[in-house]
């Protein structure tokens, strides 16, 4: 239906005379009859009776006006919050990220975000890469961040690497093998393991770098998804914290935290990137918040 044909009509009710309204609407006479005589063909109804006297609205006719002002109001409303939308004022943002980036990069872009847009609405979900994958496809993310390593391609989604964190071994300032050089692996084993959940691959790096029977795993003795946790626990025992260096350079600039030192390199990292459904579209707030991401990470990297 011509929302254009809908204005017309309600200015005619209101003007009750065609020179006047054609007048208002910027259409000659002819043209306005010829736009009123569409929707009356169109709706099979008669809007308006029109005699010697002038124009006088019929009952359907008033029925049609009192809901077209509802629909040319909503029709308004709609391109305001188009043009808040395109200019970040206002709208909804669901999106997922994964334990690491969610302590790392995430928070001061989300800082930055509700600094400059705070009418937006943004829901953040954290989760493993797995469980946010469930809910991208369901469509309540509208995007995640996360470990991408044992993503598999999928016609249904688009994977974007961006970065790499690269991580290690770490263990509080005081525990019993800080500041010493360990040249056997097997001591590491001395002691509990603590981790995010590990991807396959992450996995099998570590199982080569202890040498590890191949009958046997190699196991956490905690795993948990919060990063704030894994931490308290490292500070509070004498575990050894399985991590990236990103999540943290934060303890260790304090010195409450200190990597293990051990002459083999052990190359394990994880590997970002924004996962989204293919061919959909992303709001101008995502665009938004996915670039200042990627402006973080590289700013970040390049002071490295």
């Amino acid at each position: 239906m011509d929302l254009r044909k809908l204005r017309h009509a309600v200015v005619l009710s209101e003007e009750l005379n065609f020179a006047r309204t054609a007048e208002k609407v910027s259409l000659t006479q002819s043209a306005l009859s010829r736009s009123i005589q569409s929707l009356e063909e169109e709706l099979g109804g008669k809007l308006f009776d029109r005699n010697l006297h002038g124009v006088s609205i019929t009952p359907i006719g008033e029925q049609v006006v009192k809901r077209a002002k509802a629909l040319l109001l909503d029709a308004n409303n709609l391109r305001h919050e188009v043009t808040l939308m395109q200019n970040h004022e206002m709208g909804d943002i669901h999106l997922g990220v994964g334990p690491l980036p969610g302590a790392t990069f995430l928070p001061p872009v989300l800082a930055q975000l509700l600094s400059e847009y705070p009418k937006l609405r943004t829901e953040v979900t954290i989760n493993n890469w797995d469980a946010l994958l469930v809910q991208l496809i369901d469509e309540k993310l509208e995007f995640f961040i996360a470990d991408v390593h044992n993503i598999s391609e999928n016609k249904k989604i688009d994977v974007q690497r961006f970065s790499r964190q690269y991580g290690g071994l770490f263990c509080r300032r005081e525990h019993p093998l800080s500041g010493k050089v360990i040249t056997d692996t097997r001591l590491i084993f001395d002691y509990p393991l603590v981790s995010v959940r590990l991807p396959a691959s992450v996995t099998s790096e570590l199982h080569r770098f202890f040498a590890l029977p191949a009958h046997q795993e190699f196991e956490l003795s905690l795993t948990c998804d919060n990063p704030a946790l894994l931490h308290y626990v490292c500070l509070h025992s004498d575990s050894i914290l399985l991590s990236t260096y990103p999540v943290v350079r934060a303890e260790i600039e304090r010195g409450t935290m200190c990597e293990i030192n051990m002459p083999n390199l052990l190359e394990v990292y994880a590997e970002m990137g924004i996962v989204t459904l293919a061919g959909r579209s992303l709001s101008p707030a995502a665009s938004w918040l996915i670039e200042r991401i990627r402006q973080y990470i590289e700013t970040a990297q390049n002071a490295m």
